[in-house]
């Protein structure tokens, strides 16, 4: 049998001319020399602070609504929310157990040496 490899030669695709690096739309603003104001205040950005304002209250009615679902899960359980509680219980038991299987090792090593001591 007879066994052969190549090597695929490579086809060359057209190079195409570089793209452009004029400036997005979301950069165009560091073009000038002004400071950037994170937080409009301005009369002159009126449109962004009624924005600003109706996502601030959006966000209020979103946590009142939050608000209302975390009472709701905690009258269904009271224990919902008591991640750290439950994992500190958790880790307990796993160290409870971890001590008894220690202390029954250690118990059947002197049932052992008690044997051996008494042949």
């Amino acid at each position: 049998m007879k066994v052969s490899f190549s090597l695929k030669t490579k086809v060359t695709k057209p190079v195409r001319d570089a793209p452009s690096l004029k400036r997005t739309a979301a950069f165009a603003s560091l073009d000038d020399d002004e400071p950037v104001d994170a937080a409009p205040t301005s009369s002159s950005d009126k449109g962004k602070v009624a924005a600003n304002k109706q996502f601030i209250a959006q966000s209020v009615e979103m946590s009142k609504a939050m608000k209302q679902r975390i009472e709701a899960e905690k009258k269904v359980d009271a224990t919902v929310y008591e991640y750290d509680e439950v994992w500190d219980k958790m880790q307990e038991a796993k160290l409870r157990q971890k001590e008894a299987k220690e202390a029954d090792a250690k118990e059947r090593k002197l049932d052992v040496a008690q044997i051996y001591a008494a042949c």
